[in-house]
């Protein structure tokens, strides 16, 4: 487990805004959820090349991997608005011609 003294001194560090309890302990849960899914990448990069042992090479490809998926979902998000605004301007453009 993250320690939350430790969140909680680095996130005071970086700003002079007081921080709750609840957004540390939420930073904490959203850290450990990357340690889990960035081991898991790594591990697999490393079976990947035959290894038994994770490197600092297998936790920098995770970096590259992950943003690329970050982009691939950004892209796919920017679809569906555009999608959707395409939905609302032709129910207004309805909407108009009726008037």
């Amino acid at each position: 487990m993250i320690p939350k003294g430790t969140v909680k001194r680095i996130m005071k560090e970086n700003t002079e805004m007081n921080v709750s309890a609840e957004s540390v302990a939420a930073l904490v849960e959203i850290l450990q959820e990357m340690v889990v899914t960035t081991t898991k990448i790594a591990e697999e990069n490393a079976a990947n090349d035959k290894r038994k042992t994770l490197k600092a090479r297998d936790i920098e490809q995770c970096d590259a991997e992950r943003l690329r998926k970050k982009v691939v979902e950004v892209s796919e998000r920017t679809e569906k608005v555009n999608m959707l605004t395409n939905e609302i301007l032709n129910v207004i453009a309805n909407e108009l011609e009726r008037y």
